[in-house]
């Protein structure tokens, strides 16, 4: 088996019925399997994705064990020399499984993962000020709202995964009009698992997902901790999906932000060096006491702080029992950190 497709749903068997269309059409039948894992499945749901996809391997979870065990359950159970991850609210365009395999199979070893372009579903237009929270806010501020036609701008979601020095994970080319992307693109800091073909022996050197980190923040651990380990990535624009943003769970809610802060620090405490741990740990002490005061627009709750502090022993011993045990040295993580965009 060349590769296998892992999509994980949570509730929303019409966007996945959607997905693996798509994917079920890439072709050539054999070549790649396709594996589903159903967190918090209903039997009816089950049974019908069974009966209009037999030949998919459909994994039912009784709870929700969050996108990272849920890939970690997937990969387990597929058989591919290769891993390819897909959310279920996207739709792989033509060609996207096999050109993400192709390019990763002909790679050198050292090369781990393949990137592909992911774009928004939809077009947009620049948002005024009445569009509240409606709009989608780039990294330099700018605002788009979505339209209801397609004679808007189409947009990029991401090209993969960058990382800043102070911690922050963003997608790659966030909100970049398609018509502004680089021809050729240089190779990502890390994949987003939302897309992305990974070698199977890749993500074993390194351990595969961290299920404590439960969602968000999960693809970059992954990615860093394959930088660590000397492998690259590469970037395949031709492979291209499209992405409902904000299909299978909110993108501004307060689970978002209490997961992004949450695993923010325990994936900078397990792979940054000691200066990049203390200088993420003072930024999140300085937006604790921004909350607290009410100032700059609150980031988490007085509730969500306090269920952080309860988490952050637990949260810091297990990040520093997976550190000594990845046992990285200095150089590599000077090497990594030197990549991360300023």
């Amino acid at each position: 088996m060349r590769a296998s497709v892992v999509v994980v749903d949570w509730k929303r068997p019409d966007l996945t019925c959607r997905c693996l269309r798509s994917l079920l059409e890439q072709g050539p039948e054999g070549e790649f399997e396709i594996v589903l894992v159903m967190n918090e499945a209903d039997a009816p749901s089950v049974a019908s994705l069974r009966a209009e996809f037999p030949s998919v391997v459909v994994l039912p979870q009784a709870t929700n064990t969050g996108f990272a065990t849920a890939v970690d359950i997937g990969v387990a159970a597929s058989r591919g020399s290769v891993v390819v991850l897909l959310n279920n609210d996207a739709v792989a365009l033509p060609g996207f499984v096999e050109s993400l395999v192709s390019v990763l199979e002909s790679a050198p070893a050292e090369v781990a993962a393949t990137v592909p372009t992911v774009l928004l579903e939809g077009t947009f237009a620049p948002a005024d000020g009445d569009d509240g929270d409606e709009a989608l806010v780039g990294l330099a501020g700018e605002r788009w709202i979505r339209r209801d036609d397609d004679q808007g701008v189409r947009l990029v979601n991401g090209t993969g995964v960058e990382m800043t020095p102070d911690g922050n994970g963003h997608d790659r080319h966030w909100l970049t009009p398609v018509d502004e992307l680089p021809e050729e693109l240089d190779a990502p800091f890390g994949f987003s698992g939302g897309a992305a073909a990974i070698r199977r022996t890749s993500l074993d050197a390194v351990g595969g997902f961290d299920p404590s980190l439960f969602m968000y923040y999960e693809d970059l651990d992954v990615s860093w901790r394959l930088r660590l380990a000397g492998f690259e990535m590469l970037s395949v624009p031709d492979a291209v999906v499209l992405h409902r943003h904000a299909g299978s769970s909110s993108s501004s809610g307060d689970l978002v932000r209490f997961q992004s802060m949450r695993n923010r620090l325990a994936v900078v405490l397990r792979n940054g060096s000691w200066p990049v741990v203390a200088r993420v740990a003072l930024r999140t002490l300085v937006r604790a006491g921004k909350d607290a005061l009410g100032a700059g627009g609150r980031q988490l709750s007085t509730r969500q702080w306090a269920r952080l502090l309860r988490q952050l022993p637990a949260l810091t011993w297990n990040a520093v029992r997976l550190r000594r045990r990845d046992a990285v040295g200095r150089a590599a993580r000077a090497r990594v950190e030197a990549l991360l965009r300023r």
